[in-house]
């Protein structure tokens, strides 16, 4: 079974951090920082739409779909808390996507897909959250 990931293995942290904005159905800013030297990396999300403002917290797993390093496909998931049609609330998040960093200058772009599941106050869910992301990369 190893043998079949072999080829989305990721050799080294494409970057440190990024922060940045996420456009569509969900706008707002974005945060991501990798754990150093791994493939895994957490993503913290200041969203808003229809239903709300939401803060979301969510732990990622990269693969690299071929030896260049610059393109990435990740998934993972997480929770969220703020608001949904005016009332407190608390849910689950996933995530899937593609982002794409650039050579020769700091920036990372993205495709994504982040359906989110309410669970305090109001039972509903959210399946139509695509966006797109654009970040600036940064060491600290």
């Amino acid at each position: 079974m190893a043998f079949l990931l072999l080829p989305f293995q990721l050799m080294a942290q494409p970057y440190e951090h990024a922060g940045g904005v996420r456009a569509g159905y969900s706008s707002g800013l974005t945060y991501k920082g990798f754990f150093l030297h791994r493939k895994t990396a957490v993503e913290i999300d200041a969203l808003y739409n229809q239903h709300g403002l939401n803060i979301s917290a969510l732990y990622l797993m990269h693969l690299e779909p071929s030896r260049n390093s610059r393109w990435l496909l990740y998934f993972g998931g997480g929770v969220f808390g703020g608001e949904w049609e005016q009332e407190l609330s608390v849910g689950l998040c996933a995530i899937g996507g593609i982002e794409y960093t650039l050579r020769d200058l700091p920036l990372n772009f993205g495709l994504d897909w982040k359906p989110l599941l309410n669970v305090y106050r109001t039972f509903a869910y959210d399946f139509l959250d695509f966006g797109i992301t654009i970040r600036y990369r940064f060491k600290l």
